[in-house]
C-alpha cells in the first residue's frame, strides 16, 4: 500500500472516533437529565423459524488450459549474393591489352591471331560504321584478311569471259567464321556492355554522336538483308576487278556483296548468329 492511501485511512479512522465518542456523550448526557417513563413491558417477540440455506450452485468446472502450441520456426533467410564487381575500363589509348584479356578466354591462340592487336576498338568502330553505311573500310581493318587469294574458274572465254568462285575460295572465310562462332552471341553481347563506354568514346572520335549500339544493330540490319541467290555467281573482270555479271546483284551494297562472295552455307551461318547477336544486343541498356 502506498503512503497517500494510508494516511487517506487514518483521516477517516480519526473522525469515525470522534462521531461514537460525541454521540455517546449526547446519550449520556440525555440518560442523566431526565427521569425514564416505566414501560409496559413488550410484548415477547416470536422467534423466526431458521431459514434453511440457500445451495450455493455448483461452481462452473474451469476448461482445461489449452495446450500451447509452438511457433513454426522461421525459415532461413535467403541468401544474398554479392553483386559482381563493376568492371574498370582502361582509357581508350591503352585498351588494346584489356581487350586481349577479355578474348582470351573465349577464344583459341591460332584464331586470336586472325585479330590486329593494335587500336582493336578504332578500327571495329571504324569497320561496323562502314557496314552500317553500306560500305566496306579496306583500311584499319580489325582483322586479317583471309589467305589465300579469291579463287575462280573461267567458265567462258573471250573479251566478255565468264567466271565462277570456286568452293575454294568459300573455304578461305572457315577460320574466320570459327572466329565468329567461339564466342557466344550472348558472350560477345555481355562483354559490349562492359566496354560501350570506350567504344561509344571511339565512335565520338570520329565526330558522330549517338550511342555506338544503334550503329552496330544497324550494321547487323544491313547484313541481314543481304539476298538469297539459289544459282551459281557468275563474275567478269571488265577491269582489274571482279564484278557480278548480274546488274542487280552489282548494285547491291559492298557488305552484301561480300556475303554473298562467302557462299551459301557461309551465308547461313554468318545469318544465324548476326540473328542471334542482334537479339542480345538489344537487351544492352
Amino acid at each position: 500500500m502506498s503512503e497517500s492511501k494510508a494516511s487517506n485511512n487514518t483521516v477517516v479512522l480519526v473522525i469515525a472516533v470522534i462521531v461514537i465518542v460525541l454521540l455517546g456523550g449526547f446519550i449520556y448526557w440525555y440518560k442523566t437529565s431526565a427521569p425514564e417513563p416505566e414501560l409496559a413491558p413488550p410484548p415477547p417477540v416470536a422467534t423466526p423459524a431458521p431459514v434453511a440455506p440457500m445451495p450455493q450452485p455448483k461452481p462452473a468446472p474451469e476448461p482445461e488450459p489449452e495446450p500451447e502450441v509452438e511457433p513454426e520456426p522461421a525459415p532461413p533467410a535467403a541468401e544474398v549474393e554479392p553483386p559482381e564487381p563493376k568492371v574498370e575500363l582502361p582509357p581508350l589509348d591503352s585498351s588494346d591489352e584489356f581487350v586481349g584479356e577479355q578474348l582470351k578466354p573465349e577464344i583459341d591462340a591460332p584464331l586470336l591471331g586472325l585479330i590486329v592487336p593494335e587500336e582493336v576498338v578504332r578500327k571495329t568502330v571504324r569497320a561496323v560504321i562502314g557496314v552500317s553505311d553500306n560500305r566496306l573500310v579496306n583500311q584499319y581493318r580489325p582483322v586479317m584478311s583471309p589467305l589465300p587469294t579469291m579463287k575462280v574458274v573461267e567458265t567462258t572465254s573471250g573479251p566478255d569471259a565468264e567466271y565462277r568462285l570456286t568452293d575454294d575460295n568459300f573455304k578461305r572465310y572457315e577460320r574466320h567464321l570459327k572466329l565468329m562462332e567461339s564466342i557466344e552471341p550472348a558472350t560477345l553481347a555481355g562483354m559490349y556492355q562492359e566496354m560501350a563506354p570506350i567504344f561509344n568514346e571511339a565512335y565520338a572520335e570520329q565526330g558522330l554522336e549517338g550511342d555506338f549500339k544503334e550503329v552496330a544493330l544497324n550494321a547487323i540490319n544491313n547484313m541481314l538483308a543481304t539476298p538469297e541467290v539459289n544459282k551459281p555467281l557468275t563474275l567478269q573482270r571488265p577491269a582489274v576487278m571482279y564484278t557480278f555479271a548480274d546488274p542487280k546483284l552489282e548494285a547491291l551494297p559492298d557488305p552484301q556483296k561480300l556475303m554473298l562472295r562467302i557462299g551459301p552455307e557461309n551465308r547461313k551461318r554468318v545469318k544465324a548468329y548476326l540473328e542471334e547477336l542482334k537479339v542480345e544486343l538489344e537487351k544492352v541498356d
